[in-house]
């Protein structure tokens, strides 16, 4: 009787090797085949939300708001009826892929009162003639490689200071963006450098030597949103949710005696727009773009009140809104400040009260006082915006403005 050959134990291991290759590139192949297909179906559903909002433009007149985009549809309604153009606006396809985050994956929009709009959005491969990464769609098409209002900017250094997410001082590496208008804000207060204690003055913003207070010294803030009885030293406040209380001199990276002296500094503030601490195409916010944005929410929209330069009548309900997350998204925050150590032995305070921000030139009264009016109070309780004033080795937050 004859005996059958069987596959010898090295055989086995052959066929078994080959079969996990073959299915390992098949598996690769397969995957890269999703991602392409997803990178494919952002584009297509780009060109189709572009196109509905042309429509919506020729009934309209105007681009759809950001309130009108969060439908999650786009339609118009005339004494004709309802026209809709995009039954459901689409989004991101899931997962993210390549270089993109999950926040980049979303689509995000916003418009402007000039009738234009941008739609951020990340591609994980070459698609077509587009390039991995974040793009901006706008009425004259999707730009590659350019910068779009909404997306996220990753700050690597900062006036020398390399820029460390794990670092003891917590720099804040990722900044949101909001478009309000025509103006493109950070959503979050810089925070950025090495904390210092209260008693201790910030010195040089020169040569990577940042520093910043952080509220009553806390680094990380241990109970976010507790605004009650923090100027008696309860931990509440901090630098990982608030941001980084800057003086004058270091927000706008100049010698510690332009605090002291505006008008020996003034020729070396860059105008219209002084970068700063600000990453490269952001600067620090004049007193007039301020009020740009005041403007934006009063009552009624751009009430001469806000287009004052001292703010008279405090462009009520500019400061409610700006406040907010949901309407303005701007989401100023009452931070607090740290006070001249001169002049009030309290150090900080205000914390849940006020959100003080710096401004580049002096807000107003400059004849009478000009090295002391440079900030913009966002007042809580309250609806008004407010010039105000304070000497500038004082420590207030921080927002950068796009070029």
């Amino acid at each position: 009787m004859k005996t059958k050959k069987a596959f010898t134990l090295i055989e086995l291991l052959v066929v078994i090797a080959i079969i996990g290759i073959l299915a390992t590139v098949s598996i690769i192949s397969l995957t890269n085949a999703r991602a392409k297909s997803r990178d494919a179906k952002r584009v297509g559903d780009m060109k189709q939300i572009q196109t509905a909002l042309e429509l919506f433009f020729n009934d309209k007149n105007r681009y759809p708001t950001a309130d009108e985009w969060n439908t999650g549809q786009i339609f118009s309604t005339s004494t004709l009826g309802t026209s809709t153009y995009m039954q459901i606006i689409p989004d991101g396809p899931v997962p993210a892929d390549g270089p993109c985050s999950a926040s980049d994956n979303s689509f995000a929009y916003a418009s402007a009162a000039d009738n234009t709009y941008t739609i951020s959005y990340c591609l994980g491969n070459t698609t077509g003639s587009l390039t991995p990464g974040l793009h901006c769609a706008t009425p004259a098409g999707i730009n590659d490689g350019t910068f779009c209002c909404g997306q996220q900017v990753v700050v690597t250094t900062l006036a020398g200071h390399a820029c460390n997410t794990g670092a003891p001082d917590y720099d804040q590496c990722t900044y949101d963006t909001v478009q309000i208008g025509t103006q493109c804000w950070m959503k979050n207060n810089l925070n950025v450098g090495t904390m210092i204690n209260q008693t201790a003055d910030q010195v040089d913003a020169d040569g990577g030597n940042i520093e910043k207070y952080c509220f009553n010294n806390n680094e990380i803030n241990p109970d976010p949103g507790n605004y009650n009885d923090c100027d008696d030293g309860e931990a509440c406040g901090g630098c990982s949710t608030d941001g980084g209380l800057y003086q004058w001199h270091t927000m706008m990276a100049l010698p510690q005696t332009c605090d002291w002296t505006y008008a020996g500094c003034a020729s070396q503030v860059n105008s219209p727009h002084h970068q700063g601490l600000c990453p490269d195409g952001w600067h620090i916010p004049t007193a007039a773009e301020w009020h740009t944005l005041a403007a934006q929410f009063s009552s009624p929209p751009g009430d001469t009140n806000c287009s004052d330069p001292y703010f008279v009548g405090g462009c009520s309900p500019a400061g409610t809104v700006l406040r907010e997350t949901d309407n303005s998204h701007f989401g100023a925050l009452a931070s607090g400040i740290r006070r001249n150590r001169q002049y009030d032995p309290r150090i900080f305070y205000y914390y849940g009260n006020s959100g003080i921000f710096w401004t580049a030139e002096p807000t107003y009264w400059p004849d009478l006082n000009p090295d002391g009016n440079f900030s913009i109070d966002i007042v809580i309780p309250g609806a008004n915006v407010v010039a105000s004033g304070d000497y500038k080795d004082a420590g207030f937050s921080v927002r950068c403005l796009r070029d």
